[in-house]
């Protein structure tokens, strides 16, 4: 049998190896399935066994040179005998499987460039334990990923999507040519309605190397951010465009009418043109004085905006709104997300503005 790792052999207590356990479970299986192969081409990639005395452990350690895959499992048997197996992250001491008391271990490791994790066989009755190392077919690995994509992918499947970006900048900050971290910021982003910055992420990506399967999403998020900017028909552009001129007009039932003239015709348009119809509905509803109404519109202007560009000035317009309403907090919010998300110029300035009488009024 092929040695594993590098092993430290101690008495009983794991001492001050044992972190705080932290729950991967969830986190660490969607990754992991990506990137495991079918479940009868697992090979081995190195075995050992260990014979224990009562309450004797063993320190096993390993890092991404010796097994540079993707994704791979330590499997460690003892059967009838039982054991407890602490695995450990060592870059940031977090453990990502403990079991007490178990004749089998099988634990599914994510693994990229960078990884090394600490593992320690604690046998309270001794016994003779087989760890092994299972791991794709040599030759037939997936290219491996770096380190903080793998902690991208894991905060993203916890839910934690603004830590999985972060994780994603730290990758390309240390490898600015990270194609898998480009294509997955740009996912992030695009969910984020960035568009912008996710379609130049994406552009990078591909026109360097990369895995099969991240190019094929590449591809797919492209096609995607293209119709998602695509620009309006010119049969909505110049409704839109009309609907407009009749509110600067003082004509607020004739874009309304326009407005649900537009919807009842287009209701299978793009979102962001659906937004846009919703947003001049909204604004014509406000200008009629049907004030919960316009509340309606504009939620519809924001689930169908598909830009933060969008989505600032429907939060502007939703500010005026809660202002005549006399809902100081909803409008203060309202400015305030339209600011932070970037409006022209002018209603910038209108929303400062809004939000200093807002401020004092309180």
């Amino acid at each position: 049998m092929r040695r594993i790792g590098s092993a430290a052999r101690r008495p009983g207590a794991i001492g001050n190896l044992l972190p705080v356990v932290v729950g991967l479970g969830a986190a660490l299986a969607a990754p992991a399935a990506a990137a495991a192969p079918p479940a009868d081409s697992w090979a081995e990639w190195a075995a050992q066994p260990y014979q224990l005395h009562a309450g004797e452990s063993v320190q096993l350690r390993f890092a991404f040179d010796e097994i540079p895959v993707r994704s791979w499992r330590l499997v460690v048997d003892g059967a009838p005998r039982r054991c407890d197996l602490l695995v450990t992250r060592v870059k940031e001491e977090t453990s990502i499987y403990w079991r007490r008391g178990e004749s089998h271990h099988d634990v599914t490791i994510p693994w990229g460039r960078g990884e090394a994790i600490v593992a320690v066989l604690t046998a309270p009755d001794g016994g003779i334990f087989t760890v092994r190392c299972l791991g794709p077919p040599r030759g037939a690995a997936p290219v491996p990923y770096s380190y903080e994509v793998n902690r991208a992918l894991e905060s993203y499947a916890a839910g934690k999507r603004l830590e999985a970006e972060r994780h994603c900048e730290e990758a390309l900050a240390r490898d600015p040519e990270d194609g898998v971290a480009r294509i997955l910021l740009a996912g992030f982003l695009r969910e984020r309605h960035f568009y912008q910055r996710a379609t130049e992420l994406l552009e990078a990506a591909l026109a360097g190397d990369l895995p099969p399967d991240m190019r094929q999403l590449a591809e797919q998020l492209q096609q995607e951010l293209a119709q998602l900017q695509s620009p309006l028909p010119p049969v909505l552009k110049e409704g839109l465009t009309t609907g407009e001129s009749r509110l600067a007009a003082g004509d607020a039932a004739g874009a309304l009418e326009l407005a649900e003239r537009l919807l009842a015709d287009h209701g299978g348009a793009q979102p962001e043109a659906l937004s846009r119809i919703h947003q001049l509905r909204g604004r014509a509803l406000h200008a009629l004085g049907r004030n919960f109404e316009a509340v309606d519109a504009y939620t519809k202007a924001l689930t169908a905006a598909r830009s933060r560009e969008s989505e600032a000035i429907i939060y502007f317009h939703m500010g005026r709104l809660f202002l005549d309403m006399e809902n100081l907090g909803q409008a203060e919010g309202a400015f305030s997300i339209a600011r932070r998300y970037g409006l022209p110029p002018g209603l910038d300035l209108q929303a400062a503005e809004a939000l200093d009488r807002i401020v004092r009024q309180k």
